[in-house]
């Protein structure tokens, strides 16, 4: 029997990268750290990069796609992205042919996954998370968005498991050092999920049979790991929902790879 997983290999801003494998399928959502630090952290894993099919990119910030065209480059994988974002992008000589631009938010098939993009709101040119079907079980990805609106919640709902952004606490960002200007955008409806729409989406996600939530691109001045938890697990628990029993939540870090968890 095929096992599906997820290992979060980087989540943040200074890098985000997630694994996804089915059987003989895998690939990676976003590249945003160095290849140097990608094959550290995939080794420790026990991933082998020269097996990963395509790489599926989110948008055309730095932290998603830093290390994306060395990546191509050094393995010889496709890159799939929305067209308007490629747009954007600033490519090495001869980069093209990796590069596969969409712009219809088509379905991708890789080996036995079904790979389908779909538009969140977010300040890039154009931003896109992932539905991923595998056998009779569907995760998504779903990170760097302002908001969940109905699309994107019925996008998400009957998932196993869901990578979700918990990007920040409202209060520690109020009050933080950041500018102004910084402060709402990112508090805008192109900006990040807080603690609190995460937790309410977590809540949600649960009533349609999501079973592991992934809190994910956390930011490092405004939240914590314990902070996000506690929102996530104080909100499923107001709707009846026991984290480690029904649902299972855990926290995606930036400097260390999670497990890779089976689905």
């Amino acid at each position: 029997m095929k096992d599906l997983e997820i290992c979060t290999l980087a989540s943040g801003s200074k890098g985000n990268c997630t694994y996804i494998s089915y059987g003989d399928a895998s690939i990676l959502i976003d590249q945003g750290l160095t290849l140097r630090e990608l094959t550290v952290r995939a080794n420790y894993r026990g991933i082998d990069l020269s097996k990963i099919d395509a790489v599926f990119v989110t948008h055309e910030h730095a932290d998603h796609i830093k290390g994306v065209g060395a990546f191509a480059r050094r393995y010889g994988k496709p890159v799939h992205l929305p067209a308007a974002c490629m747009a954007r992008m600033k490519l090495e000589d001869g980069d093209e042919r990796w590069f596969v631009p969409d712009e219809n938010d088509s379905e991708v098939v890789v080996k036995d996954m079904k790979v389908t993009p779909f538009r969140v709101p977010h300040d890039a040119a154009y931003t896109v998370a992932y539905r991923i079907s595998a056998g009779t079980d569907d995760v998504a990805v779903a990170t760097d968005l302002g908001y969940v609106g109905e699309n994107t919640l019925a996008r998400l709902s009957g998932c196993k498991a869901v990578v979700l952004e918990s990007n920040h606490d409202t209060e520690m960002l109020r009050n933080g050092r950041y500018p102004y200007l910084l402060k709402a955008r990112i508090a805008g409806k192109n900006g990040h999920l807080s603690n609190a729409a995460a937790a309410e989406t977590a809540a949600a996600l649960a009533e349609t049979g999501t079973q592991r939530l992934i809190l994910a691109h956390l930011s490092e001045e405004n939240n914590t790991p314990e902070t996000a938890f506690e929102a996530a697990r104080t909100e499923l628990g107001r709707h009846g929902v026991k984290e480690g029993g029904d649902v299972l939540l855990c926290v995606a870090g930036q400097y260390k790879p999670s497990d890779r968890i089976k689905i």
